[in-house]
């Protein structure tokens, strides 16, 4: 009896088993058909390496994005002369205001603001300046201060690493825009010089 208990326990055991790795790689599978990716990896263009970062006082976001880069396999240069692409980090503001209060008149929830000004130098193009805004609501309690600025601090840290995704996908989009107009030119001089060539 126990030798047939065991075995139907091992049996059982091994279809669960199989059943939760069956579903393990089903959801791999929907999540990689979504379009799902990983935090840090975004579709950026070899084009726009090596790229040189001015950071200025804005450390921390310029630690998020060069440790996006280093996912994503693109160079920084720490020569500027070197670099085909320029990050220049020109300042971040944090900002708080009151969104909501209570009965008594107390703040009850708070807007936090984050906002960064940049600006791209691509080789051959011209400098474009480019900011970002970021907003998060966070509630206050007045009886867990130490918590509420613990929040804060995440949510900043949050906005800040959102921040750094969006430069890079500007920046991106810069790249793309440039280089479509390079391909265009460089094909309207083809065809002119074949009409010169070879007129009807």
């Amino acid at each position: 009896m126990s030798i047939i208990f065991l075995h139907y326990f091992l049996t059982s055991h091994q279809r669960s088993k199989h059943l939760r790795s069956i579903s393990l790689l089903l959801a791999v599978f929907f999540i990689h058909a979504c379009g799902f990716q990983l935090r840090g990896a975004l579709d950026l263009s070899q084009d726009i390496s090596p790229i040189y970062i001015q950071q200025n006082s804005a450390f921390e976001l310029a630690r998020e994005i060069k440790s996006i880069l280093t996912t994503n396999k693109i160079a920084v240069e720490k020569s500027e002369s070197k670099a085909n692409t320029q990050l220049i980090l020109l300042n971040e503001a944090k900002s708080s205001r009151v969104l909501s209060v209570d009965a008594n008149g107390r703040a009850r929830e708070y807007l936090l603001s984050y906002t960064v000004n940049f600006s791209i130098k691509i080789k051959q193009a011209e400098e474009t300046k480019d900011s970002i805004m970021l907003t998060r609501s966070l509630l206050f309690d007045p009886d867990a201060v130490l918590a509420v600025a613990n929040q804060t601090g995440v949510l900043y840290k949050e906005m800040q690493r959102d921040a750094s995704r969006l430069i890079l996908l500007k920046l991106q989009a810069r790249a793309k825009n440039i280089a479509g107009k390079k391909d265009a030119s460089k094909q309207g001089s083809a065809s002119g010089q074949k009409e010169v060539l070879d007129p009807q």
